[in-house]
């Protein structure tokens, strides 16, 4: 992987992680944690479905129903 796929797969990750903490009212650091746990990370890192092309909004939308459907099956 080269230099530059991975300044913007770094970069993209820290926006959907950054878009977290604003939709949803939570600190970085837990913005972190959902992010790299949940299986959407996953997928996008695959680049599955295009997800990667998708908005950083949309994507923390994602990553966040997936924690909360997560969350109240346990």
């Amino acid at each position: 992987m080269s230099e530059t796929d991975l300044a913007l797969r770094g970069n993209k990750n820290a926006a959907i992680i950054m878009a977290m903490t604003e939709l949803f009212g939570i600190s970085i650091q837990e913005a972190v944690n959902v992010y790299f746990q949940s299986e959407t990370a996953q997928l996008i890192e695959d680049k599955v479905a295009d997800l990667h092309c998708r908005s950083e909004k949309y994507l923390a939308t994602l990553v966040w129903e997936e924690y909360l459907d997560n969350k109240d099956s346990i």
